[in-house]
């Protein structure tokens, strides 16, 4: 097996990890993006909760202490999404370094590959090269 197709291989499965990390780093994003949904939602159904309480004007003592509970875990809702929010997206700048890594890889071994099909190709015309010219000599002997 030549050199060049043993580098081409390796080409080949670094093409396969620079597929799998950019199917991984879309992954994220879309994960990322409904979250950050998820988070938006939350904010605005506590808006909403809000104005409409304060709409109604007249609150009893009781609905006042349950609104407040309720209110209470809307915000550690909130909280507990905007961290989760955070280490995605933390996971995601390392998914994209991991896939630029990879790129870069998969770039160098691609130009190694091509240096040496030019090198196997030159030494493969200088060998006809030669054999023609050993041809033409002997027919010159003759």
């Amino acid at each position: 097996m030549s050199r060049s197709r043993r580098i081409k291989t390796l080409v080949e499965l670094a093409e396969q990890d620079v597929d799998k990390a950019q199917l991984t780093l879309k992954e994220l994003r879309l994960n990322l993006e409904f979250t950050a949904q998820q988070l938006n939602d939350l904010k605005s159904y506590r808006n909403e909760y809000m104005a409409r309480l304060t709409a109604s004007g007249h609150i009893l003592p009781i609905q006042l202490q349950t609104t407040q509970a309720f209110i209470n875990k809307l915000n550690l809702a909130i909280e507990g999404q905007q961290k989760q929010l955070s280490s995605m997206e933390e996971m995601l700048e390392q998914a994209q370094q991991q896939w630029l890594d990879k790129r870069i890889r998969l770039q160098a071994l691609d130009k190694v590959y091509q240096n040496l099909v030019r090198q196997e190709i030159k030494a493969a015309d200088r060998t006809e090269q030669k054999m023609l010219d050993e041809l033409a000599a002997q027919d010159y002997k003759r």
